[in-house]
């Protein structure tokens, strides 16, 4: 993959780990009907807003590959249109390198954890 797909897809995982730190606030204030979110289009320079409800927004968060966007922010090269909602479009990322940057830097990933056993002196 080509140097401008991998920081495509960097883009995307850097505006998802911004509306995760958005999510958490909403989390600290309490329930509303539905919560601003920056769009996670791959375009660095998109300013686009979208609105999700909590449920929504768990629905694109339980799958590493998949990112909420504005609509017709996605790009034919790095990403499939999974549904389309009011207001905002549910993408996955293709096959391959992108599906795996994606999934690698997910930060709801469970993380392997290293067991290190104490040492009997």
């Amino acid at each position: 993959m080509s140097d401008w797909r991998e920081q495509e897809v960097q883009n995307e995982t850097q505006s998802r780990e911004i509306n995760e730190w958005i999510q958490q606030s909403n989390d600290a204030r309490g329930a509303r009907p539905t919560n601003p979110y920056i769009c996670e289009c791959s375009d660095d320079a998109c300013a686009a807003t979208i609105s999700l409800t909590h449920v929504e927004y768990e629905e694109v968060r339980a799958h590493g590959a998949t990112f909420a966007i504005a609509l017709d922010h996605e790009s034919p090269d790095l990403d499939l249109l999974v549904s389309e909602r009011t207001g905002f479009a549910i993408i996955r990322k293709l096959p391959g390198l992108p599906a795996r940057l994606a999934t690698a830097s997910d930060p709801r990933r469970p993380q392997a954890r290293t067991v290190i056993q104490p040492v009997d002196a």
